[in-house]
Order: C-alpha cells, then sequence, then structure tokens
C-alpha cells in the first residue's frame, strides 16, 4: 500500500462522505446513557472476573488435590463421591493432554528424520 494522503477536496470523496453521513449517522449520547453504558461494562466484566477467579480457585483446588493422590500424601478412600469424579476427569483429561504432546514430539522427529534423509 502507497503511504500517499487521500485528497478530501474531491468529488468523489464529498459524495461519498455525504452518503456516509446519511447512512451511517454516529449515534450521539447523553450523559445518563454514558454512565448506564459504563454501569453496565463494569457489572458485567465484574460478573466475568469473578467467574474467573472461580473457576482459577477451583482448578487450583483440583491440581492441590491432585499432587495430594499422586504423592501418596493422600488416600482415595479419603475422598467423597464429587472429588473421586474430579479427579478421574483431572486425570483423563491429563493423560490426553500427554499422549498429545507425544504425539507431537513423535511427529516432529519423524519430520526431522525426514529432513535428513
Amino acid at each position: 500500500m502507497n503511504n500517499e494522503l487521500i485528497p478530501t477536496n474531491g468529488l468523489w470523496y464529498k459524495i461519498k462522505k455525504f452518503f456516509r453521513s446519511l447512512f451511517f449517522k454516529e449515534k450521539t449520547y447523553t450523559i445518563n446513557e454514558i454512565n448506564t453504558i459504563e454501569k453496565e461494562q463494569k457489572n458485567s466484566n465484574s460478573i466475568y472476573d469473578s467467574n474467573l477467579k472461580e473457576k482459577i480457585k477451583e482448578e487450583n483446588k483440583k491440581k492441590v488435590l491432585a499432587e495430594k493422590l499422586l504423592y501418596g500424601e493422600l488416600g482415595t478412600s479419603e475422598l467423597n463421591e464429587t472429588e473421586v469424579d474430579e479427579m478421574i476427569e483431572y486425570f483423563t483429561k491429563d493423560i490426553q493432554n500427554i499422549d498429545n504432546e507425544l504425539l507431537r514430539i513423535k511427529q516432529h522427529i519423524l519430520v526431522m528424520r525426514q529432513e535428513l534423509k
């Protein structure tokens, strides 16, 4: 793209500007409308932030519980049913992630082998 200035005094520019002003009018907001929009955005952001914080806390809790199980600090008999289900889901996802990583490494090794030939 050329770094040229666009002439704004031409006929086509004035025609485009006229039709844009007809069809794409910018909405003007009053102070009250701006305040309500800002409040809504803050509320939606705070809801999103609180949901995100809760998810992070829950994931950290699951990770700590899983590490305790792995290192033998906690036995499976000490868990209730929901914790057992959470750990089954956690370890299933962890195994899938490890399998995907191993597959990616294997593919990389095969590509490197092909490049050496």
